[in-house]
């Protein structure tokens, strides 16, 4: 039996673990942790040698990392992408939620998204003080079409 000792990388992946794990089991094993990208996953194969690979915080505002990794490339998605399934996103969000409650929480799903992105910090403070879906949306379009994006 392997022996688990506590990580020395606190809020970490312990790669190390998991690749004893592996090594010790006559199960399937999924690795988990820190998965955020294409690099990230192929590490997390390749050195754990895991059977398989859980994404958590890493598809938060990046759905296309899915994508990445299964055809092997990293994959930008364009303004228009994002700014479709960000508008998905909040429908679906309306439809199970309401308006209200949908507006409060696609913040959070929206700040992810934006993460990284030229001038999204002003853009992000505007959304939270935003009143309703329709205004956020509107931010949005206006946002997008000044990185040149066609709304």
């Amino acid at each position: 039996m392997v022996e688990l000792e506590k990580s020395s990388t606190h809020g970490q992946a312990d790669l190390d673990i998991i690749k004893k794990v592996k090594e010790s089991v006559n199960i399937n094993v999924i690795g988990n942790g820190d998965i955020i990208d294409l690099k990230s996953a192929y590490k997390m194969f390749y050195y754990t040698n895991c059977d398989g690979i859980m994404i958590a915080r890493g598809a938060c505002g990046n759905p296309w990392i899915f994508k990445s990794i299964l055809e092997g490339k990293e994959y930008i998605p364009t303004h228009e992408e994002k700014l479709s399934v960000i508008f998905s996103h909040l429908d679906l969000l309306v439809k199970a939620e309401g308006e209200k409650l949908a507006n409060l929480k696609s913040r959070k799903h929206i700040a992810w998204y934006l993460k990284g992105m030229k001038g999204s910090t002003t853009v992000k403070e505007k959304i939270f003080k935003s009143e309703s879906v329709l205004n956020t949306k509107e931010i949005l379009k206006e946002y997008f079409k000044s990185l040149g994006a066609e709304v």
